[in-house]
């Protein structure tokens, strides 16, 4: 079953260095579409099936687990700040990545999120560009199934 979805060496390196390349850039549609492809490739069966909680868990713990093992850069899941927890953030040296994650709803939704609780203001006086990005997984494709950046603190 690992054989099924375990790439070989040499393209699974080929997409950690995809994704490294598009957080050092900047480029949060060519992230989407990797993050995309990465959970089109793990079987369904993998996929928690049980309560919605644990569903949108699933796929938070997924991507966070992902961040941490390409990145050298710091990554957050969960991080408490003054009025809430963000699902996730990374740091690059130029860039600030704030990710509110939504099971079957709107990235509109997750962005309002970020807005109303305020997750950017802790990155006010930083001079890295700043990403909001909401990201909803589809618990029918197990993939993203809408991605929405707004850029600016």
């Amino acid at each position: 079953m690992v054989a099924s979805y375990l790439q070989p060496k040499k393209q699974l390196s080929n997409w950690i260095d995809d994704v490294v390349d598009a957080l050092e850039a900047g480029e949060t549609d060519s992230l989407c579409t990797l993050f995309t492809a990465f959970l089109a490739s793990i079987p369904y069966t993998m996929r928690r099936k049980e309560n919605e909680t644990e569903k949108e868990r699933y796929f938070q713990y997924t991507f966070y687990l992902i961040m941490r093992l390409i990145s050298v850069y710091t990554a957050y899941v969960e991080k408490v700040q003054s009025q809430g927890r963000v699902d996730c953030i990374v740091e690059t040296p130029q860039y600030i990545y704030i990710f509110e994650f939504k099971l079957d709803g709107t990235a509109d939704e997750a962005l309002k999120q970020i807005e109303d609780k305020g997750y950017a203001r802790e990155y006010a006086t930083d001079f890295r560009k700043l990403f909001r990005i909401g990201a909803v997984f589809s618990s029918e494709t197990g993939t993203i199934g809408e991605w929405k950046t707004i850029t600016g603190k």
